[in-house]
């Protein structure tokens, strides 16, 4: 008789279907059935591209390297320090740090994404400045000085990144990249013959003291000798005067003798009106610095012929109640761009000379 009941399907001799084995008995698949965990593919690089930290380490190496490339590139190449190699050099980097971080790390989530991204756009600055010093390149006081400039182009450059990751241009990554690090050398290009020759910059600074006209002018034209504790700049190599004194040359012109802490010059004198105004030239100006580094001498290029100074003068003001305001001026240029922000740093630190010498002017009038 026929049944309804369901028939089992055949199984080849002496097999049982896998259903009738308990869980725990169940056969082991074969080695070639299954996929491999990653790590048997390496340790090493599942790490690398597998963890935050491996994707973060991977994203700082390329952009430090990349930004060391494009400033040797910039100063030792083409023998200019000026937008690109203190803007358009960050900038590329934070972009292409940011594109590789995401780009080795899709899966992410992207809560706290900014955050990271922006952490590693300050890893990757710190890197490649770290490498700069560490290879000669450059000193630490340079290096310091264009940190926060560097820092924020970089995060400017990682929010470009990041931008376009969120409109989807993954995918002309590559060729976008690529273009925009090959059009470098011709922005460099196009900035070293567009820019014109430095203007001259004026700095003054004033400080009232509590004398005459004539006892200043006394003051002013004898030794002086400068207080030996100064800032932190000029500690790690900025130069600044030890000493000055008036005296006479072969010819029996009147000089300005001003030992620096790099060495010493002297200033032919061009304006002379006792008690009210000294002026002098400065034909050369001394290495603005001596770089500090972890190798006795370097010799970046900046160092020599991108910053001079003009001339320099003391004029004495008289006022109603007896006392002299003294003010020092320094008249200089740069060729260092932007100039507006190396504007900054060399207006800061000639007041802070300018300060201390005038202190030492005051006091040593006061107490005459």
């Amino acid at each position: 008789m026929e049944t309804d009941e369901p028939r089992l399907p055949e199984q080849p001799s002496g097999q049982l279907p896998a259903s009738h084995f308990p869980a725990s008995l169940t056969p082991p698949e074969a080695p070639g059935d299954s996929q491999l965990p990653p790590e048997a593919a390496g340790p090493a690089r599942s790490w690398l591209t597998g963890t935050v930290w491996g994707c973060a380490l991977l994203a700082v190496g390329g952009g430090a390297v990349l930004m060391v490339l494009l400033t040797a590139l910039s100063t030792n190449g083409f023998r200019q320090y000026g937008f690109m190699v203190f803007v358009s050099a960050p900038f590329l980097c934070g972009l292409v740090t940011n594109i590789l971080f995401v780009w080795l790390n899709p899966e992410r989530p992207t809560r706290n994404g900014a955050v990271a991204g922006a952490v590693v756009t300050l890893l990757t600055v710190q890197t490649a400045l770290a490498l700069m010093v560490a290879s000669a390149l450059e000193g630490m006081i340079c290096v310091l000085m264009a940190a926060p400039l560097a820092l924020l182009a970089a995060w400017a450059g990682a929010l470009v990144g990041a931008a376009g990751h969120r409109a989807g241009l993954e995918r002309h990554r590559v060729p976008v990249l690529s273009l925009l690090v090959l059009l470098y050398p011709v922005g460099q290009l196009v900035e070293m013959q567009h820019s014109g020759p430095p203007k001259p910059h004026r700095v003054s600074t004033r400080l009232r003291v509590r004398a005459t006209p004539e006892q200043v002018w006394r003051v002013l034209i004898g030794p002086v000798q400068y207080p030996t504790a100064v800032g932190p700049f000029f500690r790690a190599g900025v130069a600044y005067p030890l000493s000055t004194a008036v005296q006479l040359d072969s010819a029996g012109r009147r000089t300005l003798t001003c030992a620096y802490s790099q060495g010493r010059a002297h200033l032919p004198i061009t304006g002379w009106q006792p008690g009210r105004e000294l002026a002098f030239q400065i034909p050369n100006t001394p290495a603005p610095m001596r770089e500090l580094s972890p190798y006795p001498r370097i010799h970046a290029p900046h160092l020599h012929g991108y910053f001079s100074v003009d001339r320099g003068t003391f004029r004495l003001l008289p006022q109603p109640d007896g006392s002299t305001v003294l003010e020092a001026t320094t008249v200089y240029r740069h060729s260092i761009g932007p100039r507006a922000y190396w504007q900054l740093w060399s207006d800061y630190l000639l007041d802070d000379m300018h300060q201390r010498v005038l202190t030492a002017l005051k006091t040593q009038a006061e107490h005459e």
